[in-house]
């Protein structure tokens, strides 16, 4: 008969506590309750945002998704999602960022919902109540099941006003996709270096590849993950670093994707000042300080959610001088709680931890090291805001002297009874939070509302009054009938464009625009004189050109239109419309074949089958002035055809 092994130490406890019924008892328990309020968490942030679900598409959803012709081809698209920049879809073009992962999930909404914002709204709220579930047990768990902490903690995160942006505006899943993903990231990671399984470390990978791809701030979280194994895992110091080693796959994953995307790793398209004032300073001795003074409002904006804005740009933010105290106390701010973190982080302090959380995360987007596309923007504390949630938890704990007991083996009933204080301080800032996202919600119910509120909220912002005088041109004056009232509505938006071109002179974009207000007004003079002060200001923009042309054409200067299709075009190769046009100007010419090249042209890159529809009327037409009556009756046929995919339009 085989001699039975002896047991170990460790193996007679992990026996017991196995076959012991009281702690498999506790165990259930513990996981119930963590079960329980990690629900509580999902449905509160779901019930935070639920009045969202019938918003229309605002801002940037229309470059995303509305008018995203690679988005709109569902998951047919998908394929050129990945090789393609972030706005290929919409702009047809390369621009500098490469984020996919969000466009192909929009793609699939399309394809399962095509055109119904609804749909997109409910995921995003989905998300982020799944997001919450994970954060909470993420948390549950560098805090040793102090549910008190990672319960108060998620809470005031998910609350925080600061997100409606990112929850409203169905865009902004990035950031949400992003965080998601990044929390999974560590948590199987932990799980690798606790347990040692292999294929954990492989999910980490994955995961955090997943993360960059939603979002390029992810990569943030390679310095993160060190100080956080130091702070909650007693680990050795040189595994807290190259624990992040296997991570570097993604990122090299990632960068090739990237690079591939965007011809380059890094894209060196310029910043606009109208986008971030800081990219107008003529060096980074007047850059840096003023990048403090923005970080100082962003501190502001977490601390006290008051006045949030849709947009920060210029001039509601201008550069100031090195004297300015405002920068001086921003500057000092910093160091101050940088220093404590620094400091403290030795002692394995949490506190100390979330606040370089919170620096870490919010450093890719300061713009002291790389300028960015925005001077400042709500959706961009989304992940830095947790560092803050973090602190205050940690604060009421600590005053409430709770910071240290372990809760999970408590029924729910019990949590809350033990924890009655420190749960009601926290439901008095959760109440706060919570009335001013709902208050803040309707902002984004659709362009108008926002617009509207963002002269309010940004009065000195020249992209706010634009972007509503561009409302008021596209949607109130083109639904209204009564040709004195729509003329009405055309000079508010014209009063609009003006303040924009009086915040900022260069706003080319606004000249254009009245340009074409007046010309719908008839009044081909002003038009003119904007679409010349466009051209001052941008001798690039293919719109400008080509609504000019359009004009030139319309008065018969045929010649002069021709010039300004051709430029058009030169500027923007996948502008259909100036192909069009130059298709109609070759055929006013009489030179019919380089009329059909052009038509053709236009058909390579049309985004619609109204579009289509219209260039093969005129390919048609165009044809029989060369006696092809075999093609144009190919042509009229497609026609027919294209109007039939269109819905008869």
């Amino acid at each position: 008969m085989a001699q039975q092994k002896k047991l170990t130490k460790k193996e007679k406890i992990a026996l017991a506590q196995t076959s012991n019924p009281i702690t498999t008892e506790k165990k259930t328990s513990k996981n119930q309750l963590k079960l329980a309020l990690g629900v509580i968490v999902a449905v509160f942030s779901f019930l935070l945002y639920a009045q969202t679900i019938p918003y229309t598409y605002t801002l940037d959803d229309y470059s995303t998704i509305k008018e995203n012709h690679v988005v709109q081809q569902g998951f047919s698209g998908i394929g050129t999602l990945l090789h393609t920049s972030y706005r290929y879809g919409y702009w047809a073009s390369n621009d500098e960022l490469y984020r996919p992962l969000s466009l192909v999930m929009f793609a699939i909404e399309w394809q399962l919902a095509p055109d119904i914002p609804a749909f997109g709204h409910f995921i995003n709220i989905c998300l982020y109540a799944l997001c919450g579930f994970l954060l909470f047990n993420f948390l549950s768990r560098l805090f040793k099941n102090n549910l008190v902490i990672s319960f108060i903690g998620t809470l005031l995160f998910m609350a925080h006003p600061v997100h409606t942006e990112v929850v409203a505006n169905i865009k902004s899943g990035d950031e949400i996709l992003c965080l998601i993903f990044s929390i999974l990231t560590v948590q199987w990671l932990l799980d690798y270096l606790e347990k040692n399984t292999t294929p954990k470390l492989f999910l980490s990978i994955f995961a955090f590849f997943l993360a960059m791809m939603a979002k390029e701030s992810a990569i943030t979280m390679i310095a993160v993950i060190p100080i956080l194994l130091f702070t909650f895992k007693n680990l050795p110091r040189n595994k807290n670093i190259t624990a992040v080693l296997p991570l570097f796959l993604a990122v090299f994953v990632y960068m090739a994707l990237r690079g591939n995307a965007l011809g380059g790793i890094v894209n060196t398209k310029s910043v606009l000042p109208i986008d971030n004032v800081l990219a107008s300073a003529p060096n980074f001795f007047i850059r840096g300080p003023n990048a403090m003074y923005v970080l100082g409002r962003y501190l502001i904006l977490i601390v006290f959610p008051i006045h949030l804005s849709d947009d920060y740009s210029f001039s509601e933010i201008n550069l100031l001088p090195l004297s300015d105290w405002r920068i001086l106390l921003s500057v000092v701010v910093y160091i101050c709680i940088a220093g404590y973190a620094v400091y403290k982080i030795r002692e394995k302090d949490t506190i100390a931890f979330a606040i370089l959380f919170y620096l870490i995360t919010i450093s890719i987007v300061s713009n002291i090291v790389v300028i960015i596309g925005t001077v400042m923007a709500d959706r961009l504390t989304f992940m830095p805001s947790l560092g803050f949630a973090l602190v205050v938890a940690l604060l009421l704990t600590k005053l409430f002297k709770t910071e240290n007991i372990t809760t999970a083996n408590t029924s729910i009933g019990e949590f809350f009874k033990t924890n009655s204080k420190v749960i009601g301080v926290a439901c008095i800032i959760l109440a706060l939070y919570s009335f001013k996202t709902v208050t803040r919600n309707p902002v984004w119910y659709d362009n108008m509302s926002l617009y509207l509120s963002g002269i309010v909220d940004g009065p000195n912002s020249t992209r706010n009054h634009y972007l509503y005088g561009i409302e008021l041109k596209n949607r109130d004056a083109k639904n209204e009938k009564d040709s004195v009232k729509k003329d009405a509505i055309y000079k508010h938006a014209i009063a609009e464009l003006k303040i924009a071109t009086q915040l900022y002179p260069q706003n080319f974009d606004a000249y254009r625009d009245m340009a074409v207000i007046y010309h719908k007004m008839r009044d081909t003079v002003a038009a003119y004189a904007n679409y010349d002060s466009a051209l001052k200001y941008n001798r690039a923009d293919d719109k400008t050109f080509n609504n000019r042309g359009v004009i030139f054409f319309e008065g018969g200067q045929y010649q002069r239109a021709l010039d300004d299709f051709q430029n058009a075009v030169r500027w923007n190769p996948r502008y259909s419309d100036a192909w069009k046009n130059l298709g109609s100007c070759f055929g006013t010419f009489g030179q019919y074949q380089k009329a059909i090249d052009n038509f053709n042209e236009s058909l390579k890159y049309e985004k619609d089958n109204v579009s289509r529809a219209s260039t093969y009327h005129m390919m048609g037409i165009t044809y029989n002035f060369m006696k092809d009556e075999v093609d144009a009756n190919d042509c009229f046929a497609k026609e027919k055809q294209a109007q039939a995919a269109a819905g008869g339009k």
